[in-house]
């Protein structure tokens, strides 16, 4: 088969799905694999880094999606992308069709399979791709801090030094990114304080005897925001979650200079009520009323090698049982954990919520994998 990556459109994006460790698989395994020229250097990997495992470069993305059986990207196909389609094809990325219109459409008439990496779900019930994400997020919130600190804190040590108290750091929401967040600070020396609702989550940090842990209640956050230098909201919230955990008032309460990050910000899962913009990469800062607010459109994007490895490492057994079989149903029979990934296939709507949300019936893909 032959596997593509066009370069991503999307402004400021410079992940990539398929690296060179990937390509250099699929090559040895006897298919062909077709990148557009120069897709992955904002992740850091030149043409050569693929060319030189027998990966054909083209100039555009055309030659990319005209050419393959089986496309690999970060972000789903955004307008100017309709066009190049082809039908039958297989596209894995992460898809929110919600963001662009007709694009369900679109991949509905030219019967394309599409599998959402962040719906994919293990057999131990995790969602890798979102999990090692949000790993990667958590420690990168870190190292703004630190750069932050360079530039507007006067070269403050994130951990102090002998006799200078370190930073007072405070994590909103206990999961995935708010755990590699509070565990990357407490390594640097600083003061680590978790809040979290549910008590089996902030039992994650048992054994990191130095990090303190409360509910997330009005008293505990009223208690510890004053005492704040950075506040990290890592928060996952669902569609329904309509109001901002963290108001105008609760800011009051900040000492001017304090720095916050709301890490769901790009994606609209926005939990600091004041946080009312999103500035793009090279001036990601704003000031507003003494307190400093960090609006990258992407995170993710700030570590873009690390997360391109980590999701190309992750796609690899995926992508190989997809292009094992010359029908995609038999490879999905072959890799039960990617079923959950499908969106749609043959024409139809085969996720639930997608279903739901555009008012269809939801075709049920256990009709033909027999699982």
């Amino acid at each position: 088969m032959i596997i593509g990556a066009p370069a991503e459109i999307k402004t400021e994006e410079k992940k990539v799905a398929l690296t060179p460790a990937l390509a250099h698989s699929l090559v040895s395994l006897g298919h062909k694999v077709v990148v557009q020229k120069g897709f992955a250097s904002g992740a850091g990997f030149s043409d050569f880094d693929y060319t030189k495992y027998g990966v054909e470069t083209v100039n555009s993305a055309q030659e990319v999606y005209s050419a393959s059986d089986v496309i690999v990207k970060i972000n789903q196909p955004s307008f100017d992308e309709y066009d190049l389609l082809k039908d039958n094809q297989v596209i894995f990325a992460f898809f929110k069709f919600s963001e662009n219109d007709n694009l369900l459409d679109v991949v509905l008439d030219k019967k394309i399979t599409t599998i959402n990496l962040a719906k994919i779900k293990n057999n131990e019930g995790d969602y890798p791709f979102i999990k090692a994400g949000s790993e990667i997020v958590g420690k990168t919130l870190i190292r703004i801090v630190s750069d932050f600190a360079q530039k507007y804190m006067g070269g403050a040590l994130i951990g102090g030094a002998t006799g200078i108290a370190p930073m007072k750091i405070t994590v909103l929401g206990a999961g995935t990114v708010g755990l590699n967040a509070a565990k990357t600070a407490l390594a640097l020396g600083a003061d680590v304080s978790v809040l979290d609702i549910e008590p089996h989550v902030l039992e994650k940090y048992s054994n990191q005897t130095k990090i303190k842990t409360y509910f997330a209640n009005r008293e505990n956050v009223e208690k510890l925001l004053p005492e704040t230098d950075v506040l990290i909201c890592a928060v996952r919230r669902s569609k329904k979650d309509k109001y901002p955990i963290i108001k105008v008032d609760d800011i009051n309460l900040m000492k001017k200079g304090s720095f916050i990050i709301d890490a769901g910000l790009a994606s609209g899962n926005i939990v600091v009520e004041t946080m009312d913009r999103v500035q793009n990469a090279e001036n990601p800062v704003f000031v507003n009323d003494g307190i400093y607010y960090f609006c990258a459109p992407d995170i993710a994007s700030m570590a873009a090698k690390t997360v391109s490895a980590c999701i190309s490492g992750i796609l690899e057994k995926y992508l190989v049982s997809a292009i094992s079989f010359p029908d995609i149903i038999d490879a999905l029979r072959n890799n039960r954990e990617m079923i959950s990934g499908v969106m749609t296939y043959d024409g139809n709507i085969t996720d639930e919520e997608t279903a739901d949300e555009v008012g269809e019936l939801v075709y049920e893909l256990s009709m033909l994998t027999g699982f």
